[in-house]
């Protein structure tokens, strides 16, 4: 089993009980037990295609917003290795997601969004473009990056349950070991704000538990759907 354990610098910060119940979807538990289908897998990852394309979005929105210069120098780092031009490779990380489901023989134009897909994309821009940079970062840092590490350790324990060759996955282990770094960048800056404003504490934790659980819903139309021989629809972003 690949670990996935959270990183305990976010004991305190992260909605567990949101996080229980992301885990808890058929898709997660059915990941970490290793009896996730082929088709429950290639589902998800032409449905991640479709969220994660955007994600330079979110990150520019919540850029957008932080007053801070310094603040800003730090998440466009983010950005540039997220473009291929920091420390995690030299290629554009969707071109690296892109050439993985070229070498699975998945096309993303054949199977358009699912709505869970585009109401998690929705959520995402929406809060990281809030005015109010605290309701970015519960979105993008605990709703997103900080727990990229425990969510893609247990679908990747799926994918190599399946079979799945690990040279053409290696867009999970480049996130699971570069997306703490990111969090972390982003935490620096949340623990500043609360230390200044203790009760944006609620926004943040409000703010991260509808991006885990629209994440849940995400991952619940993928089991749903694929077992019940739907992975098309006519649905785009």
């Amino acid at each position: 089993m690949i670990n996935t354990r959270i990183n305990s610098a976010w004991n305190g910060l992260l909605p567990l009980r949101a996080l229980d119940e992301l885990d808890q979807t058929a898709f997660m538990s059915r990941c970490r037990s290793g009896v996730v289908s082929r088709r429950e897998l290639e589902v998800f990852l032409v449905q991640q295609h479709h969220y994660s394309r955007h994600f330079t979005r979110y990150l520019c929105a919540l850029l957008a917003n932080l007053s801070n210069e310094l603040d800003r120098l730090a998440l466009t780092k983010n950005l540039f290795e997220e473009m291929g031009l920091g420390d995690m490779g030299d290629e554009p990380h969707v071109k690296i997601y892109r050439d993985m489901l070229f070498a699975l023989d998945l096309d993303p134009e054949m199977s358009p969004a699912f709505p869970e897909t585009i109401a998690l994309v929705s959520t995402m821009l929406r809060l990281c473009s809030a005015p109010n940079p605290i309701v970015g970062l519960g979105a993008l840092c605990l709703g997103a990056e900080a727990i990229v590490p425990h969510v893609y350790a247990q679908i990747l324990n799926g994918l190599v349950a399946r079979g799945f060759p690990m040279q053409q996955l290696r867009f999970f282990p480049l996130h699971i070991d570069g997306d703490d770094d990111h969090a972390l960048t982003m935490k620096g800056i949340i623990d500043r704000e609360l230390s200044e404003n203790p009760e944006q504490s609620v926004i943040l934790a409000a703010t991260a538990e509808d991006c885990i659980v629209q994440r849940a819903r995400f991952f619940e139309a993928i089991s749903s759907r694929a077992l019940l021989g739907q992975g098309e629809s006519a649905y785009a972003i």
